[in-house]
């Protein structure tokens, strides 16, 4: 059955509201980033994960420049090319001209907006399979897209390292809401084809197209094609064992053609290629090995998901229970996500913390789920729903506290963002530069050159580079000649400014190897004489 776009629109007016005023509220702090730069300062565009937000322009930069198969601009080492983030690949191709890296960053913010308004409908979709009440389910997406744990008490108490690791609110966006609408548009896209393609496992009769929009959502992130695929395989054999075991007597008891355990097999097949395409590229490619076993995501300690989700925890476990006696089917579907959080997120591989997907929302679907038969939501619901948002207020405060005092690595200087474009104008496909690591993760994000250091994953065997660098600087010290490491490392550039001074204390006027091409406000460019 097809779909009348504008009679959807049209009916979730209120959804797409909420999702617009959040995602506008959220650019605030941009907006002051903005508003802080002057003579001296050039916002970078990003008040979290600057190094990853670099990163992403990085990749929209090569898209630009023509690329189609991604290869990290962070990585000398040779790369054979993957489909691996191609919305920003796609996206750099909307940018030219002069001002790119504006107009990259404003694609980017866009791509965030939008991206927020459809995981706004996706999740609405989704709840409205639980909670038939509209406001009450606009309560609950709202909790959702912005609400976080109980960890903001823990960083209160100054236990900002509990167990190793910051509390899960302030790590990790797969675990809660807010982070990834603030700045990961491609999982805030993948949790909307994620719920869109639960809702029509739930709905339909057969799983095609939930295994079409799980298929899609292997674009932006594969990974999570292994979280459902263990959930349905848990709620396909629950509910298969459940219908054998208690069917209605003198019924048909087993009947695999109507199970949850076929649709959950025909999404799986449909939604599997890009997943085990990207699988079997990451174990073959020896950049990709090397790049995921730097990849370091590995669970925090499981006192950081009670701390987490403990308040709403019992009465979602409540709401899963209640749901079961009404709706025993999309009860199980709850209760196997439930079940099987713990064990992907101790999955062994080196990215087990984004295997926590989709918890938040289920857990807050069975929180409302549990109140779905009082007209009037009582007291200690309200209470903890509202110890629910104060990490969201540290979270908003503390970004745009950053973004009113300009300074690294969220704002340049903009005499390294002058030098940044007179390198662009220099440079070739595919030229390396040599530069200290901070200078190199901002660098590719101005310059479509190739960095030696600049990026803890993607730089493939980044300590043994750096302590390359490093010995080959302090070996060198004084000498004219060069030696065999720029031509052996296939350096073609030389970036040098402050950051780089004062890491190596080395002058790159007296080497016979290296041309001065700029020079201008403490910063230089050399070029590598062949």
């Amino acid at each position: 059955m097809g779909i009348d776009l504008k009679t959807y629109l049209r009916d979730r007016r209120q959804v797409i509201f909420i999702g617009a005023i959040i995602m506008l509220v959220t650019a605030v702090p941009y907006l002051a980033g903005y508003a802080s730069q002057g003579e001296e300062w050039r916002f970078t565009g990003f008040l979290i994960g600057v190094e990853d937000g670099n990163s992403y322009i990085a990749k929209m930069l090569t898209g630009a420049e023509g690329a189609w198969l991604f290869r990290s601009p962070f990585s000398a080492e040779p790369q054979r090319g993957v489909i691996a983030f191609l919305p920003y690949l796609v996206l750099g191709k909307l940018s030219g001209g002069s001002a790119q890296h504006e107009q990259l960053v404003a694609i980017f913010h866009t791509y965030r907006f939008l991206a927020g308004i459809l995981a706004a409908l996706a999740l609405n979709d989704f709840l409205v399979l639980f909670i038939k009440e509209s406001k009450r389910r606009l309560w609950a997406l709202i909790v959702i897209l912005i609400g976080g744990g109980m960890g903001w008490v823990v960083a209160l108490l100054g236990m900002k390292h509990y167990l190793g690791s910051i509390p899960l609110d302030f790590l990790s966006p797969e675990s809660f809401g807010l982070l990834g609408l603030f700045g990961l548009p491609h999982l805030a896209l993948a949790r909307a084809l994620l719920f869109w393609g639960a809702a029509c496992y739930l709905k339909d009769d057969n799983g095609i197209r939930a295994g079409v929009f799980w298929s899609l959502m292997g674009f932006w992130q594969p990974l999570y094609g292994v979280i459902i695929w263990v959930v349905i395989g848990l709620h396909g054999s629950a509910e298969l064992a459940r219908k054998h075991f208690y069917q209605v007597p003198g019924k048909q008891r087993w009947r695999f053609r109507e199970s949850y355990l076929k649709k959950a097999l025909v999404a799986g097949l449909i939604s599997s290629p890009l997943v085990i395409y990207t699988a079997v590229s990451f174990m073959l490619d020896p950049y990709l090995a090397a790049w995921n076993a730097q990849n370091n995501l590995v669970s925090p300690h499981i006192a950081h998901y009670l701390i987490g989700y403990g308040l709403v925890l019992p009465l979602a476990i409540g709401g899963v229970f209640r749901l079961f006696r009404e709706s025993p089917d999309r009860g199980s579907f709850l209760a196997s996500w439930m079940i099987a959080l713990p064990v992907l997120v101790n999955i062994p591989i080196s990215t087990q913390r984004r295997l926590a997907e989709g918890i938040w929302v289920v857990l807050i679907t069975g929180f409302f789920a549990y109140f779905k038969n009082k007209k009037i939501l009582p007291f200690y619901g309200k209470i903890v729903i509202g110890f629910l948002f104060p990490t969201t207020i540290f979270l908003f405060w503390g970004a745009f506290s950053r973004a009113r005092l300009p300074s690294p690595p969220l704002f340049l200087p903009t005499e390294k963002v002058a030098a940044y474009q007179a390198l662009k104008d220099l440079v070739a496909d595919q030229d390396v530069v040599l530069t200290a690591y901070n200078t190199g993760n901002s660098l590719p994000a101005w310059v479509p050159a190739t960095v030696v250091l600049g990026h803890g994953p993607e730089t493939v065997h980044l300590n043994d580079w750096q302590n390359r660098v490093d010995a080959y600087m302090e070996e060198n010290r004084g000498q004219a000649a060069c030696g065999d490491f720029f031509m052996e490392t296939g350096i073609d550039y030389l970036f040098w400014g402050p950051t780089e001074k004062e890491r190596w204390a080395w002058d790159p006027a007296i080497k016979k190897c290296l041309k001065q091409v700029y020079n201008a406000e403490g910063y230089m460019i050399y070029q590598v004489k062949e």
